[in-house]
């Protein structure tokens, strides 16, 4: 087990074989690179689309706290 993995999954507060079959599906779809914990977005754009409604709740909220954009 991977303590990323691990990490990620306390953080969203789900288990983390849960983070293992997203970032599979994710990988497959194109979307990100995964391998041993390691994750990297190959497109922002897709990643965006997928989120649910709620990305853009969050990265509003963000620069309303700390006026400043959320990163991407």
């Amino acid at each position: 087990m991977c303590i990323r993995d691990r990490f990620l999954a306390e953080m969203l507060g789900v288990r983390r074989p849960s983070v293992t079959t997203v970032a599979r599906t994710l990988q497959e779809a194109g979307i990100i690179k995964y391998r041993r914990g390691h994750i990297e977005i190959v497109d922002v754009e897709a990643m965006r689309e997928s989120a649910c409604e709620c990305y853009e709740t969050v990265r509003d909220q963000y620069e309303q706290l700390l006026g400043a954009p959320l990163g991407g």
